[in-house]
């Protein structure tokens, strides 16, 4: 255990010059959040966040240090669990973040934030950026970073290819569904919350597992 953090505080070090990066988002999303809706940065910082997580992929690759965590005594799957757990806390850190600012926005404009508005907001931000994740990270680990740069919206046209294929097969019955799902969580939203929580996480341990079946084979 004590490994995977060794790892998950090299990966923090290897783009702490990156972090100023992420405050400039944060500045926009306030501002579009002023402008719009007071939940806007929570959409916006965790969209940015998808491409900000692969930063350690991009700087690794681009200043050859696999070979560091080659030389350290660390497994293959303990990189993986580290690299995976810095994606997951990162997310989190970031989501508290942008709530804690949908607030100020809130107060700010002296607007009140429905509950279920922003548990929705949170929910879908949040497996969206796990999906993503979980999409990303096994291509880095199979093509690398700079070959694979084409695939970075590769999650967002997956998910609008999916809902239009429910759509399309279902029909109104997927529209009423979905109503009739969103209906039951509006009086929910707390369910609602960790549904969305258990299903992120989820999407990441597959996608760890198979991140690992392809470095596993892999040569640092």
């Amino acid at each position: 255990m004590n490994n995977i953090f060794q790892v998950l505080k090299l990966d923090y070090f290897t783009i702490k010059t990156a972090y100023s990066k992420i405050i400039v988002v944060y500045f926009i999303s306030i501002l579009l959040g002023l402008l719009t809706q007071p939940f806007m940065p929570i959409i916006l910082i965790m969209f940015y966040c998808v491409s900000f997580s692969g930063l350690t992929f991009s700087i690794i690759e681009k200043n050859n240090c696999e070979k560091l965590y080659g030389i350290l005594p660390i497994q293959r799957k303990e990189i993986i669990a580290g690299r995976y757990l810095y994606a997951f806390i990162s997310g989190i850190i970031n989501l508290v973040i942008s709530i804690i600012l949908a607030y100020i926005i809130a107060a700010f404009l002296i607007q009140q934030i429905d509950a279920f508005t922003l548990s929705l907001s949170i929910t879908f931000s949040f497996c969206y950026y796990c999906f993503a994740v979980g999409i990303s990270y096994p291509v880095y680990y199979k093509i690398g970073f700079s070959k694979s740069y084409i695939f970075i919206t590769l999650p967002l046209y997956l998910l609008i290819l999916l809902i239009v294929f429910l759509s399309e097969k279902i029909g109104s019955g997927f529209i009423e569904t979905i109503e009739q799902i969103l209906q039951y969580f509006s009086n929910h939203f707390i369910l609602f919350l960790l549904f969305g929580f258990i299903l992120g996480v989820f999407m990441l341990i597959i996608s760890a597992v198979i991140s690992y079946g392809i470095f596993k084979n892999s040569e640092i």
